[in-house]
């Protein structure tokens, strides 16, 4: 593999990163916390995916909760 060729790639593969990112800058406050509410939510879930995870956003008061409910037996035998 020439090294233009392997550089055009690594270019080409982080044009996607680029574009997420000044979509992130694009958003309000408000969307921004929501986009990371719900990353953290993904990321609990493949920590204990044994629990349900949900978000509870309060701008007023200043916090960001996110919980992990029990689920059923069944449920988690089932995935």
């Amino acid at each position: 593999m020439q090294r233009r060729t392997f550089l055009g790639g690594i270019a080409a593969a982080a044009v996607p990163v680029t574009v997420a990112a000044a979509t992130i800058k694009e958003m309000s406050a408000t969307e921004r916390a929501e986009f990371h509410a719900n990353a953290l939510c993904d990321a609990m879930a493949e920590l204990s995916p044994d629990r349900k995870w949900r978000k509870a956003i309060d701008s007023k008061n200043s916090f960001v909760l996110v919980v992990g409910d029990a689920r059923p037996v069944a449920a988690v035998s089932q995935e």
